[in-house]
């Protein structure tokens, strides 16, 4: 008998648990237009206790890819938190043309929401349209999402300046996303709340947009903004293009905690975080200027306030925080032409008059040479959309010998390096190249008849006169940075490719539930295992 219940006990002691410890608290926190190389440009300035304390005692995955295109904020948030790509969530671009109804829709607009703020009646400064709001149009859950499907009472909250930086990741599920209106105040959306909570509308009533505003934002030798005067010509949105517009909302996150008792509850809650400041910063003045640097070595402190706090009222070892960038950013190229790089602009309208020129040649056989019916309907995002109907009422050729004939066209340009036809990304399957990144990046239904990619470098010549953007399926916008940190995160370094739709399983696989249901991810196995 002795010898059985020995048996018995080796042989549980030996079983693996599977009732593992879940954190109390997740926050993901998404740096906007932020390049995985500012974490080494700026290693020396930043404190012992921010980017430094997470790439030093968590996870660094220092070769983290988007895997598709295009590299916008919208399809960024989607991404990170749904663990898929915009060819199954949906969220193809900031804002899409849509094809039936003709006109463009926004990523986290919803026509049957207001705005819900604690703005005076006649209050001129808060649009409806401002909180006109929802993640309807992404069309898969997030981690959170699933989080909540089986804890009703587990919270989740998204913040940003940008509602679509505090909507979508939050999900379908949220108990709240705040952002900001066009005065420097805290909305919502109906589709959440019916009134703020109390602790918003205090934050709110304490005017802390005036306060960083009265300042200067400068740096010796280098810059110096006078903010009040911005202030006083465009209100308090005027705080988005500081650094402390990401200040500002640390103090919100800190206060969500605070007051939602986030992490300090028998259940795990959801906080993510997207830092927008530096996107605003980033497209004014680009990569290479002085008050990158400045915004980074003060977010550096933000992010350490944060840990701190987390400490504190949560502990360590109840917490995962994971950190990356929606996307980076091109140098500017009146930068890389200074130093003889391959670089430049282009006018894309003159592309497109000479496109339409092309197709009326081409086929004025079949149609009035004086028909200025356009073959093009729209071009946006790098997307053309052809006149479906309009061919079909005058041509007798198929619309997919028109999107090749476009295609082929638009080669001939020195700033076009690929494109692309619907038909071509539908019928076919790629794996390992940039066809894949503009494969996993079109949806059948909002995607146009030609993707466009252009040449590294190239940019619109809205940017002629200064700054920059992204969205290309080069390093510089797909390249970015991703940490893991908390108390049972394995401290580390990982090089190999690893992708931004990775995130969310390995966050569902520590909270023991289900895959966002569109995921396409895998877990990293140096987290969860």
């Amino acid at each position: 008998m002795k010898k059985i219940l020995l048996s018995l006990i080796i042989y549980l002691t030996a079983i693996p648990s599977f009732s593992q410890e879940k954190p109390k608290l997740i926050i993901g926190i998404v740096v906007d237009q932020m390049r995985f190389d500012y974490i080494y440009r700026f290693w020396n300035e930043f404190s012992e206790n921010g980017f430094k304390k997470l790439v030093n005692e968590g996870h660094f995955y220092r070769n983290c890819q988007f895997g598709y295109v295009p590299t916008y904020t919208g399809p960024g948030h989607a991404s990170i938190y749904t663990g898929t790509t915009p060819s199954v969530h949906g969220i193809v671009a900031n804002d899409w043309y849509d094809k039936k109804s003709g006109k463009h829709i926004y990523c986290a607009g919803d026509g049957d929401m207001h705005t819900i703020c604690n703005c005076e009646e006649n209050n001129i400064d808060v649009q409806s349209e401002d909180g006109k709001m929802s993640p309807q149009h992404m069309l898969t859950t997030t981690f959170a999402d699933e989080l909540k499907l089986f804890n009703k009472d587990s919270k989740v909250f998204g913040v940003s300046l940008k509602d679509r930086g505090a909507i979508l990741p939050a999900g379908h599920s949220a108990n709240g996303a705040y952002w900001m209106d066009g005065e420097g105040k805290w909305i919502t959306s109906s589709f959440y709340m019916q009134s703020l909570p109390d602790y918003i509308e205090s934050i709110n009533n304490n005017n802390t947009v005036e306060k960083y505003l009265m300042n200067t934002w400068e740096v010796d030798g280098k810059f110096k903004h006078e903010l009040a005067n911005q202030y006083s010509q465009k209100g308090g949105s005027t705080i988005k293009n500081t650094p402390f517009g990401n200040t500002i909302l640390k103090d919100l996150a800190l206060e969500i905690i605070e007051n939602e008792s986030l992490g300090q509850r028998m259940h795990t809650d959801v906080l993510t975080i997207s830092f927008s400041s530096t996107d605003y910063i980033g497209h004014q003045f680009g990569p290479h200027a002085p008050e990158i640097k400045d915004t980074y070595i003060r977010l550096d402190n933000d992010i350490a306030e944060i840990l701190e706090t987390i400490n504190r009222k949560v502990g360590y070892e109840n917490t995962v925080v994971f950190i990356t960038a929606d996307h980076g950013v091109v140098s500017e190229p009146s930068e890389l032409i200074e130093r003889n790089i391959p670089a430049g602009y282009f006018d894309q309208q003159v592309m497109m008059s000479e496109l339409s020129e092309y197709l009326l040649n081409l086929y004025s056989s079949s149609i009035l040479k004086n028909d200025t019916t356009n073959f093009i309907i729209n071009y946006s995002n790098n997307n053309l959309f052809l006149n479906h109907k309009y061919i079909a009422n005058n041509l007798d050729i198929s619309i997919e010998e028109i999107q090749k004939k476009c295609a082929t066209f638009l080669l001939k340009y020195k700033w076009v390096k690929n494109t692309y036809t619907a038909s071509q990304l539908h019928e076919n399957e790629y794996s390992n190249s940039f066809h894949s990144l503009v494969q996993r990046g079109y949806n059948q239904k909002r995607s146009g008849d030609v993707i466009v990619s252009l040449q590294t470098g190239w940019l619109k010549t809205h940017w002629e006169s200064g700054g920059t953007t992204h969205g290309s399926s080069y390093s510089y916008d797909t390249h970015v940075p991703l940490i893991f940190w908390g108390g049972n995160i394995p401290k580390g370094k990982t090089d190999r490719k690893v992708n931004i739709r990775d995130i969310a399983p390995t966050i569902s696989m520590i909270l023991g539930t289900a895959y966002p249901n569109g995921c396409t991810g895998n877990p990293l196995t140096e987290i969860t295992e």
